[in-house]
């Protein structure tokens, strides 16, 4: 038995682990990103509008950007990757249903978008919908292997499952790519964890 001291601390680092891991990068360099929408040599400005309207919700115009990118979605041929945006801020000011909205429609768009396909997967695991999760999570990673994250995703979607076997698989599988030891060590614990049958972490 852990005392609660370590109980405490298992519990603060497993959440920190999880943020780390959220925040990761999870799609190759050409899929949509932040990033991507800055100029890539200094003094360039990006001619494609999606981009502007992004940079310009990342600046001083947010609903400027927001207004654009909701063109872009609505017009007789809309832009996926709008769409795509559209959901993603609606993620980052908790409007879930709306942005579930937005992923939903990009889907129907552009079939097996993977972008949508991951967002959508990550909404259904904070909303305790593991099963979808994980079918989610899998088409991203069949579908383009620099979604790695998602071993670990639906390693916490088994382990809140039940699963506890295949919660272990697939830590171990993302073991490989994890960034740092520190983060490796974290995954080795939860391994050993499960493998002992102590689930008393589970909600870390």
């Amino acid at each position: 038995m852990r005392s609660n001291k370590g109980a405490i601390a298992t519990v603060v680092l497993g959440a920190a682990l999880i943020a780390f891991v959220l925040w990761m990068p999870r799609q190759p360099e050409s899929a949509v990103t932040i990033d991507a929408v800055v100029a890539t040599e200094e003094g360039m400005e990006s001619s494609d509008p999606v981009s502007v309207a992004v940079e310009k919700v990342s600046g001083a115009n947010p609903m400027e950007g927001i207004l654009e990118l909701r063109a872009l979605a609505e017009q007789d041929e809309p832009e996926v990757d709008a769409v795509v945006w559209l959901g993603v801020f609606g993620v980052q000011s908790g409007q879930f249903d709306k942005a579930r909205e937005r992923f939903s429609q990009a889907l129907t768009l552009e079939p097996g978008h993977v972008e949508a396909t991951w967002q959508l997967a990550m909404l259904d695991m904070e909303e305790g919908a593991y099963d979808r999760a994980v079918v989610g999570f899998e088409a991203c990673m069949d579908a383009d292997d620099s979604y790695s994250n998602g071993l670990f995703f639906t390693a916490r979607c088994y382990e809140f499952m039940g699963k506890t076997e295949a919660a272990v698989i697939r830590y171990q599988q993302y073991l490989p790519y994890a960034p740092d030891t520190i983060i490796s060590a974290r995954v080795l614990d939860f391994i050993t964890r499960l493998e002992s049958g102590d689930l008393s972490g589970t909600n870390e």
